[in-house]
């Protein structure tokens, strides 16, 4: 007669039989659903965008790819296991969604084996591991004809461009051919090796999709098959150059331009300040509709970045109001530029309004409801104590204006050509085509002091992006010149989450105690000048302090000390607020989370039926 099983026994073989299923379901699962997720990020960080799929399905010829992954290399660096999972599952998503156009390959490149030398031929780039071997993570990628691009080696570091990498990589194997962007360059982008100054990353990554052709400042006319006319920091162009520019606008060319009431990034020859730093289409903007004054600058309390200036030879934090960092409502999300960004940098930015009937300014990127505009002179000295500008600040019904598109029927600046000047056809006095013209109120935007950061990575120095200029103004190019299939995916890359609650408070507190403050630094001055003349002698010519001068020396240290105290506890009482918030988010994040877990485990253990246990027969 067989046993019955016991309880415990029973449990055991659950127990066991539980793990089996467990671990056969996951290798399934890794190798059925490689490529399948459920991404619940906010901005889908980690799923194929729309414009990713349309360019992987439709491509015209087969691509190869290569994924050498050394074996060693999560056992030597077990940290980026998890971002090595996550490439090959990219890998799979990119061959499903081509049709079967994409093929690949993975490869583990052994020590002193044939696929190493392969790698090393690919241009993958090796790391070398704790025992001298040299390990491999890198893709390498072909099409039928003579066409090769790669990825390096994957770093953890651009985890969030895993895509926007792949994605570029693509298209440079099924691009057919490069347009063309006629570049007018008043901010020296190319950069000056004898003066110490790189290329600019923004024009570093124009290179790699686009055939960027350089226009000279007195050029009549614009690069043979221009696609898109980029206009940087215009000063003092000829009759024949505006001419040029007004001539395409007017044929419905497709025109990114960037003017600015001050270029604080702009050298001058040799290296020298330049003698003006305000750039403008005057005649142009006149002519088309656009009205820009670049005398007057963005002042924003919204979205201004918090500086640290010495005011009285005291530090003290402030809004610095030209410089901003646009985000959440400034970015008009409706619009495909803009769609997959986070933030854009702006320093000392104009803004634009439409001037004329029948024309109109589709907004890009504005201010916050806070903003205004202020004279830049009052703005542009780095010294200067800019709270005492909030109060002259007068916001509008719209916030200004940062950057938009231009639309309408706009008219030409010249009814007839300059003097020397041959039209090449038919002198256009209206635009003849839907205008395809993007205005934006800062240079600066452009230079990698406004959104990129350098680090050291591996002995290699790589540009870390810490807001999106660099993809708006790729995105803008790549959309005017009608291929955008990537412009979705861009901004990706760049997590720019502020604190946005905290800096609510903290400008609100500025604001509150700011007064009392300023009030109390001028009586702390006012006290401390005088015990200082007191302690010099008060009387002329006498050594020795009478017992009234001692009095009020003692009366006033009194009362520096009192100043001093109360000046601590204002300075305090800024921060309180917001010391209070960040406690109780850290609060809820440590102790919150684990404690509604618990409460509804033991909700569920109560509400659960006993049941009676079984019992053995007599």
């Amino acid at each position: 007669m067989s046993k019955k099983l016991t309880t415990g026994r029973l449990v055991i073989l659950a127990a066991i039989l539980g793990a089996v299923i467990f671990g056969s379901i996951n290798i399934i699962a890794a190798n059925a659903l490689r490529g399948a997720r459920i991404d619940l990020t906010q901005q889908h960080l980690y799923s194929l965008s729309d414009g990713t799929k349309a360019m992987v399905g439709a491509l015209a010829e087969p691509i190869r790819f290569r994924f050498f992954m050394s074996s060693g290399l999560t056992r030597e660096a077990p940290q980026i296991a998890a971002f090595a999972s996550r490439v090959r599952a990219m890998l799979d998503s990119y061959v499903a969604s081509s049709k079967g156009k994409i093929i690949l390959e993975v490869i583990d490149p052994k020590p002193y084996s044939e696929e190493e030398d392969r790698a090393v031929a690919f241009g993958i780039s090796p790391i070398q591991s704790s025992s001298g071997d040299r390990l491999f993570f890198g893709l390498a990628a072909t099409n039928s004809t003579t066409g090769k691009a790669n990825i390096g080696s994957f770093s953890p570091e651009r985890e969030a461009f895993l895509e926007y990498d792949m994605t570029r990589l693509v298209a440079e194997l099924d691009r057919k051919g490069k347009a063309v962007v006629a570049l007018l360059d008043g901010m020296n982008l190319q950069g000056n090796p004898q003066l110490g100054m790189r290329e600019q990353q923004v024009l570093t990554q124009m290179k790699q999709f686009f055939d960027v052709k350089p226009m000279a400042a007195d050029a009549d006319q614009l690069p043979a098959d221009t696609r898109v006319l980029m206009v940087v920091q215009p000063q003092n162009l000829p009759e024949k150059t505006l001419f040029a520019i007004d001539q395409w606008v007017m044929g419905g060319g497709a025109t990114l331009i960037f003017v600015d009431p001050n270029a604080e990034n702009q050298i001058g020859p040799r290296g020298a300040p330049p003698p003006d730093t305000s750039s403008d289409l005057a005649k142009l903007f006149a002519a088309w509709g656009v009205k820009f004054d670049p005398k007057m600058a963005v002042a924003d309390p919204g979205f201004a970045l918090q500086t640290e200036r010495v005011i009285n030879g005291r530090p003290a934090t402030m809004s610095n109001l030209p410089w901003l960092a646009v985000h959440d409502e400034g970015l008009r999300k409706d619009d495909a530029i803009l769609a997959q960004l986070a933030a854009m940098v702006f320093t000392s930015t104009g803004s634009f309004e439409a001037a004329k009937p029948g024309v109109t300014l589709r907004p890009l990127v504005t201010g916050s409801k806070k903003a205004g505009v202020l004279p830049i002179e009052q703005m542009k000295d780095k010294q200067a104590d800019l709270r005492m500008l909030l109060t002259k600040i007068q916001p509008g019904a719209n916030p200004p204006v940062i950057a938009a598109r231009l639309t309408g029927t706009l008219e030409s600046a010249f009814p007839t050509a300059p003097e020397g000047v041959t039209p090449k056809g038919e002198l256009l006095a209206k635009n003849v085509k839907p205008a395809n013209v993007i205005l934006v109120g800062d240079a600066d935007v452009v230079m990698d002091r406004n959104w990129v950061q350098r680090r050291n990575l591996l002995g290699s120095e790589v540009a870390q992006a810490f807001a999106n200029n660099g993809d708006f103004v790729i995105n803008a190019i790549e959309q005017m010149a009608g291929g955008a299939m990537l412009a979705d995916l861009r901004g990706r890359g760049v997590s720019w989450r502020p604190f946005e609650k905290i800096q609510q408070i903290e400008q609100d507190a500025n604001q509150r105690y700011r007064a009392k403050e300023q009030a109390l630094q001028e009586k702390l001055k006012d006290a401390e000048q005088k015990l200082q003349d007191l302690g010099r002698g008060g009387q002329k010519g006498t050594e020795v302090l009478t017992p009234q001068q001692v009095q009020t020396i003692e009366k006033f240290r009194t009362e520096v000390l009192a100043t001093r105290e109360e000046l601590r506890s204002t300075q305090f009482a800024l921060r309180r607020d917001v010391d209070r918030l960040k406690n109780t988010i850290i609060a809820i994040n440590v102790a919150g989370v684990p404690l509604l877990v618990g409460i509804i485990a033991l909700a569920l253990a109560f509400r659960r039926r006993k049941r009676d246990l079984p019992k053995k027969d007599a």
